[in-house]
């Protein structure tokens, strides 16, 4: 095949995964806020009722955990006025394609090898994927930790062509983005200082002072960080730095040491081709290629990354390292690796590396989709339940009731305000379908009242659940109604679906599993008795199954 046809081909295939990925995140992206996404929609509302200009600087400036997150709060408050309300798949989007955009800085690091185009093909599948579900859909999580790598590697790309005046732009953005942004300053004094360049190492020292201050003025810890626990363990330290840059083991293996071992070959990886091109370069008194110091840069910025969040949140155990917001890091830093091979190697051992990745990477990112798009269906189907219970009872069901009281009053405010949209995705069913006294349907049901012990930084409690499971219903999507025995309105119910082992999918071409499990806090219901009801393929089925809502103990 000639270049003609052969080159599009391959560029055809570099951004297959890439829509994909995008398409992807759009269509399970809903629009209603998750979790931390309140400190985004509280900004908006109460910057619309601030009256005065250095009013609104500190409501943007204020702190969340450890970060200022000026920038997320900015762009939430920009897509507000675009569209009058708070469009969060649209934020989803513009934080993904940010992530995306790493791929292009990647991709003229990699032309400068003069390696073939088709040997790009493995870097889109191996960093894009849902394994880090939570930076797939969730907006703050997003425009936090997966635009700050973005920020990062646009300013390892600066530096390394000595463009420090909008390098330090750039530093401030990536300060005010996410908490480990404020080191954007001392990886830019570090390339001043390898370049010799005196008056900006002046510049972004006087810079990275001043925006310090600013910065630290009335500072807190952050609830979950606790360092005197995590320094107090150096072996589970270590562990915990190492298995950041490796947690795309969990796709194949549970035990967290895998991610340890995989994590210590990236990051060693890494180090070894810094080393030796620096002292490769040096020994011939010559400067390093932009694309070394660029790898560089970002090596300082992981670096840095990993160790701030071992430091803070190791205390937790590798499990809490290895959470899925964190996740992205391994799978840009394996992409990373692979990059840099094809950069080291010769003609012959780059085709062995290239075939290998591309195998590899179609593996990994299938598997990826394979068992974490259920995470991601779950968790759509629950905003989507809980968009209507709000609507019928200022309440969440996913969230504790410390959670509901604290934002009842803005959050009221906020969709009175038509800040943010709220409204009963079941409205659909017939009125009288929701009647408790029709006839059961021979579903069977399992449930349980069991008590879990969650914990923070300071404390651990015991809260309340009930679970509730069957295990032959084969309908992708499953929503359960609670319908109190007074006759009031009742509370849905999202229910996970669990994806069927590689053997059996392969021998029966079905992804999901029959039947769904589905675990609620009772502390946000009100006590007495609750008839279950099952919806699947819009049709409502009453069961004889019927729970048992007792007062909620208090949290201790």
């Amino acid at each position: 095949m000639s270049d003609k046809y052969r080159n599009p081909l391959f560029f055809l295939f570099i951004l297959l995964p890439v829509f994909i990925y995008l398409i992807y995140s759009w269509s399970l992206s809903e629009p209603l806020f998750f979790s931390d996404d309140f400190h985004l929609l509280k900004t908006v509302l109460w910057v619309g009722e601030e009256p005065s200009f250095l009013g609104k600087v500190q409501l943007f400036l204020q702190q969340h955990n450890e970060h200022r997150i000026v920038i997320p709060r900015l762009i939430t408050y920009i897509n507000y006025l675009i569209f009058g309300h708070i469009n969060w798949p649209v934020l989803i989007l513009l934080g993904n394609v940010l992530w995306v955009a790493i791929l292009w800085f990647f991709w003229k690091s990699f032309r400068v090898s003069g390696a073939a185009i088709w040997l790009f093909i493995p870097a889109p599948l191996i960093m894009l994927n849902p394994q880090y579900y939570d930076n797939v859909t969730w907006s703050i999580s997003i425009l936090q930790q997966s635009v700050i790598v973005f920020w990062f590697v646009v300013l390892s790309y600066l530096c390394s062509k000595e463009k420090y005046k909008a390098a330090l732009v750039v530093c401030l953005i990536a300060t005010f983005t996410h908490g480990n942004g404020i080191f954007s300053f001392l990886i830019a004094l570090l390339f001043t200082f390898y370049d010799r360049n005196w008056k900006w190492s002046g510049i972004i020292a006087g810079a990275w002072v001043l925006t310090g201050i600013l910065y630290f003025f009335n500072f807190s810890k952050g609830q979950n960080a606790d360092f005197m626990q995590s320094l107090s363990d150096p072996v589970r330290l270590i562990s915990c730095f190492f298995a950041f840059f490796g947690s795309l083991s969990k796709v194949r293996f549970a035990d967290p040491m895998a991610a340890v071992f995989i994590g210590m070959a990236f990051y060693l990886a890494l180090a070894a081709f810094i080393i030796t091109r620096f002292f490769y370069f040096q020994k011939r008194n010559l400067a390093l290629p932009w694309t070394v110091k660029m790898v560089a840069g970002i090596f300082a910025f992981l670096s840095i990354t990993g160790a701030l969040v071992s430091v803070s949140r190791s205390w937790g155990g590798i499990e809490t390292i290895i959470a899925p917001r964190y996740q992205h890091y391994s799978s840009f830093v394996a992409c990373l690796v692979y990059l840099v091979l094809i950069s080291v190697l010769t003609c012959k051992t780059r085709k062995i590396v290239g075939v290998t990745g591309i195998v590899g990477g179609l593996l990994f990112n299938a598997l990826s989709y394979f068992s974490y798009t259920e995470e991601l269906l779950y968790r759509r189907d629950w905003l989507l339940a809980d968009d209507t219970n709000w609507t019928h009872h200022s309440n969440f069901l996913i969230y504790g009731a410390s959670f509901n009281t604290n934002i009842r009053l803005e959050y009221q405010r906020v969709v009175q305000k038509g800040i943010c949209i709220s409204g009963d995705h079941f409205g659909h069913i017939q009125e009288d379908s929701l009647q408790a006294n029709q006839a059961a349907k021979p579903i069977n049901l399992q449930y349980e009242h069991f008590t879990k012990e969650e914990k923070d930084a300071s404390r651990s409690y015991n809260r309340d659940y009930i679970a509730i499971s069957n295990d032959n219903l084969d309908e992708k999507s499953i929503f359960i109604y609670l319908k109190p025995q007074n006759g009031a309105q009742g509370y849905w119910l999202a229910c996970r679906k669990s994806h069927s082992g590689i053997f059996d999918f392969l021998k029966t071409g079905k992804w999901l599993k029959p039947g769904f499990s589905v675990e609620f806090l009772t502390e946000n219901l009100s006590p007495g008795d609750y008839q279950i009801a099952i919806l699947r393929k819009n049709r409502l089925s009453w069961t004889s199954t019927n729970v048992t809502i007792t007062a909620p103990a208090p949290v201790k």
